[in-house]
């Protein structure tokens, strides 16, 4: 990974208390007028440190940093990796790994910013919470074309926003305040482009997961895996916002963004809400699992020795429960927090029991390995853990007979 610091990159104990991480990829212009949005940031003098993480740029983009840094009095880095293709989580994380801020706003770099609106997002910060937008405003081509670096500088390029974009901002408000009002499970949906938190918070969630590759669905698997850890996600589109730079279309973006390459590993069967590849790469034995009920000794024995996952008393990222008889008496009920549900028995069909209905993954002495989604998953023998891990990964679990020899 290539770096550049400015000279002022010496960060105080201030600046440690932001950092500004503007994600780019071969738009210099649009970067360099986002840029200076930033420099002309007001109320936070002192408190914040800028990185630019770059997705392998082939252009000028790092002189235009180097040019960016040498001119304000606030610490700039500059991040980058070879190009190989759309890959905007991994570049998430490489700015937050080269950051040092204790709270993180994320800001694409095509999106320039009011002079308030670090201050604004650093003002609503609250651990736990993670504030952002649902949609930038869409700046046109021709409205676009207007905005330079002078009239950056002087603010006046927020005229350009019209009546009725700014009725579509008011309108989305009103619609996100009442989405937190009721708690809705998914909404609102939240933008990586424009994202403020604490770094604990991201870390919670390992970050971005980066086996996201090529275009689209990252956010959607970001936002899913903060409110599963108990985060809430709110809207500050009422307070503050950010103007999207017209640009052509990028060539990586599907047709249909629903048929897109991502689309299949987003609906993966289990979601870890600390994910394998994100800021650190997580090993199966970094993945906690919590065990009860008795395990007989024999098959139950050996299914449950096999695992390669963690053993924690409670709350693992996995939960197994064993069951020796077919009863269930006296068991406890799974874990709502838990990313995947486990029930090893001896017979399903004479366990009538919600567990049943609640497991992701079955494994039975009769009948062996079934997994939700895919009844008829073969496992070769009990304890077959490369299977379900594959499984659990987003890969497709084939039987013997399907693979290639």
């Amino acid at each position: 990974m290539w770096q550049y610091q400015s000279h002022s990159c010496g960060v105080s104990a201030l600046a440690k208390q932001i950092s500004v991480i503007v994600i780019t990829y071969n738009r210099p212009e649009n970067l360099e007028r986002v840029l200076v949005s930033i420099a002309k940031q007001e109320g936070v003098d002192g408190k914040f440190e800028l990185i630019v993480s770059d997705d392998g740029s082939t252009d000028h983009t790092p002189s235009v940093v180097e040019g960016f840094g040498k001119s304000v009095d606030f610490p700039v880095r500059f991040v980058t990796h070879p190009d190989r293709g759309f890959e905007l989580s991994r570049t998430r994380n490489d700015g937050v790994r080269a950051s040092e801020g204790d709270f993180i706003l994320l800001i694409d770099g095509d999106c320039a910013v009011p002079p308030d609106h670090v201050a604004t997002h650093f003002n609503e910060r609250c651990k736990g919470v993670v504030r952002g937008l649902e949609t930038p405003v869409w700046l046109t081509e021709e409205q676009s074309s207007r905005i330079d670096l002078e009239n950056i500088e002087d603010g006046t390029f927020l005229k350009e926003i019209t009546w009725r974009q700014r009725y579509e901002l008011r309108k989305r408000a009103f619609r996100s305040s009442f989405y937190s009002l009721i708690r809705h499970p998914r909404k609102p949906r939240l933008l990586g482009g424009n994202m403020g938190l604490f770094r604990e918070d991201y870390e919670r969630v390992n970050g971005c997961d980066e086996r996201f590759v090529g275009w689209g669905h990252e956010d959607d698997d970001l936002n899913a895996r903060m409110r599963s850890v108990g985060m809430r996600l709110k809207s500050i589109i009422g307070k503050t916002y950010t103007c999207h730079l017209w640009h052509p279309v990028a060539p990586s973006r599907p047709d249909d963004p629903a048929r897109g390459e991502n689309v299949s590993y987003l609906y993966r069967p289990v979601r870890l809400s600390k994910c394998m590849e994100g800021l650190n790469k997580r090993s199966w034995g970094d993945v906690t699992m919590s065990l009860s009920g008795a395990v007989e000794e024999g098959w139950m024995s050996n299914a449950v020795s096999g695992m390669p996952f963690k053993t924690v008393r409670t709350n693992g990222e996995v939960d197994v429960i064993c069951v020796d008889d077919q009863s269930a008496f006296g068991l406890r009920a799974f874990n709502d927090a838990a990313n995947c549900k486990v029930l090893i028995c001896k017979d399903v069909e004479e366990l009538h029991h919600q567990l049943v209905c609640e497991a992701d993954v079955l494994i039975t002495q009769s009948q062996g390995l079934s997994v939700k989604g895919d009844p008829h998953t073969y496992m070769d023998q009990v304890g077959d853990w490369d299977r379900i891990t594959a499984w659990m990964s987003g890969n497709q679990v084939k039987r013997p007979a399907d693979r290639a020899a």
